[in-house]
């Protein structure tokens, strides 16, 4: 996810929240939650009736491979963000059920730090508290979601992306993963009695995790000696050819997760719906296949996100677009991940970036009608 504010930051996030919700709303809903980073989307006649064939409850279709994981990534910050007092994480999860047919839902939470070079890790003003985070996964799990927790870094400054943390002393890597497993621990034990069901050590942590073997297997023996379900580690698709760390090939990861933000044009282009599957079985899905066979376990697609524009395959990270929205190319863009991933037995799921995030949003558009066909067919 912070990918996509290396560049613009967090400023045009939040723009682009306020501009989502005047343009659906003509107010400002989150005022009365006492935080700023409250998601900007409303519920609307129009996102519940998208589909005509959608209307009231839902049954999901039985597929081939029951186990894989059809997935939503639905971000929310804020202190209160997840529980009673967030009423957009309960329209939202009514929202992801009818429209997209999606059985694991990925909640995220976000930590933060000074600098790159920081040893203490931080929450924050918009960091959920370690019970609205139980409250929340209580509550997805009440409509029949599996819940996938994911922690996120943002680091203070010009470069917000936790991919930047790097350490030179053997010292201070110490100190950080020890401040990182003190803030980290609360939530994965809450997350464990919640029910949540999969759990990430962390996200994208690019420079970090190719050093530091022992505190990456500290880590993971704190983690799995705390938290029984499934347990993954999110890299960055720009990692994918890099040689894998030992710690990697851990039994107590079941697999490893890759947000992927892969272009399929070297030019800011629509392209056409037909050539988009093929496309993306060259340049993503062999990539992923090679790396699950070096690894010698699946991978899962823990982040991929398309914007709703004529470009949404050029530099898919980026947070901005041509003039214009073209729903139907984000549409082509879903329809060729899931086609190449859902029967594929080196990717064990998929969770799309990100429910009510503007210019990524699935809500409302074709782009959740794909989700609810694929998610729901016999066939997939």
């Amino acid at each position: 996810m912070f990918k996509l504010l290396r560049k613009y930051g967090l400023l045009l996030v939040v723009l682009g929240l306020l501009l989502q919700a005047w343009l659906l709303s003509s107010n400002f809903p989150w005022l009365n939650n006492a935080t700023l980073f409250s998601p900007a989307h409303r519920a609307t006649p129009a996102f519940a009736k998208v589909n005509r064939n959608l209307e009231g409850p839902q049954k999901p279709g039985r597929m081939q491979r029951p186990d894989f994981q059809t997935g939503v990534i639905f971000p929310q910050w804020g202190q209160t963000a997840y529980g009673p007092e967030d009423p957009y994480w309960q329209v939202g999860l009514a929202e992801i059920q009818q429209q997209t047919a999606a059985q694991w839902i990925a909640m995220t939470i976000n930590f933060s730090q000074s600098s790159p070079f920081a040893t203490q890790v931080q929450s924050a003003k918009n960091t959920p508290t370690p019970q609205v985070v139980a409250a929340g996964i209580g509550r997805a799990r009440a409509m029949g979601y599996h819940l996938f927790v994911q922690p996120l870094i943002t680091i203070q400054g010009q470069h917000p992306w936790a991919g930047y943390i790097q350490f030179t002393t053997t010292q201070e890597a110490h100190a950080w993963f020890d401040s990182y497993w003190r803030i980290f621990k609360p939530y994965v034990v809450a997350a464990a009695q919640a029910g949540a069901e999969e759990l990430a050590l962390g996200t994208e942590y690019e420079m970090l995790q190719r050093y530091w073997g022992a505190e990456w297997n500290q880590l993971i023996s704190r983690v799995h000696t705390v938290f029984p379900g499934m347990l993954t580690y999110d890299i960055n698709w720009t990692t994918l050819n890099y040689p894998i760390p030992s710690w990697m090939h851990s039994p107590w990861l079941n697999f490893i997760g890759v947000s992927v933000y892969i272009s399929l044009t070297d030019v800011p282009r629509r392209l056409e719906a037909k050539v988009v599957p093929s496309l993306w079985r060259e340049k993503i899905r062999k990539a992923l296949d090679a790396f699950s066979a070096q690894l010698r376990k699946p991978v899962l697609i823990s982040e991929i996100g398309y914007r709703d524009s004529p470009d949404a395959l050029y530099n898919p990270w980026e947070m901005q677009k041509l003039t214009g929205t073209d729903p139907e190319e984000q549409a082509a863009a879903y329809a060729a991940a899931l086609q190449n991933s859902i029967l594929d037995p080196h990717i064990t799921g998929i969770f799309f970036w990100a429910w009510s995030f503007p210019l990524f949003a699935p809500n409302g558009k074709p782009a959740s009608r794909v989700l609810y066909d694929w998610y729901t067919s016999p066939l997939a």
